[in-house]
C-alpha cells in the first residue's frame, strides 16, 4: 500500500499536502487521571448529546500513586469524526468514572489540571 495517503495533524514543510475537509480530529488533551479514582470514560458532547466516547483504564489505586508533577502522566483523547458530526453546534466534554459514584464525588474540572479541547483539520500526504 505504498500509494495510500497518510493522514496527520502536521507534516514537514518540505512535503506537499492536501487538506481533508471531510473529517476532523477533536482532541481532548492534558487530562490529569489522578483526579479520578479508577478507570473512566471521556464523552465528546455536541449540544448536550454524546457523539463519541473513549475509555481510559487505570487501577483504582493508581490515581494516588504519583503525587509529584514530574511523575504526572497526562491523558489525551483523539476523536476522528466526519466534519458534519461536529459542525454547527456547541462542543463539550463529560468525564464519567467507571465506578458508580454519587454526583458530589464526581471529579471537578479544577482537579483535572488544565485540559483543553481542540479541533484540527487533517492533512493528507503521499
Amino acid at each position: 500500500m505504498s500509494g495510500a495517503r497518510k493522514v496527520r495533524k502536521s507534516v514537514s514543510i518540505a512535503e506537499k499536502v492536501a487538506v481533508n475537509t471531510r473529517e476532523v480530529n477533536v482532541a481532548i488533551e492534558g487530562v490529569d487521571p489522578r483526579a479520578i479514582r479508577g478507570s473512566f470514560k471521556v464523552h465528546l458532547v455536541k449540544d448536550g448529546r454524546r457523539i463519541a466516547s473513549s475509555f481510559f483504564f487505570q487501577a483504582p489505586d493508581e490515581a494516588d500513586f504519583a503525587q509529584s508533577d514530574a511523575a504526572r502522566q497526562l491523558a489525551h483523547f483523539d476523536f476522528f469524526l466526519p466534519i458534519d458530526v461536529v459542525a454547527d453546534g456547541k462542543l463539550g466534554v463529560e468525564i464519567e468514572p467507571a465506578v458508580s459514584t454519587r454526583s458530589e464525588q464526581r471529579p471537578q474540572l479544577e482537579q483535572m489540571g488544565r485540559p483543553t479541547l481542540s479541533v484540527y483539520l487533517m492533512l493528507a500526504s503521499d
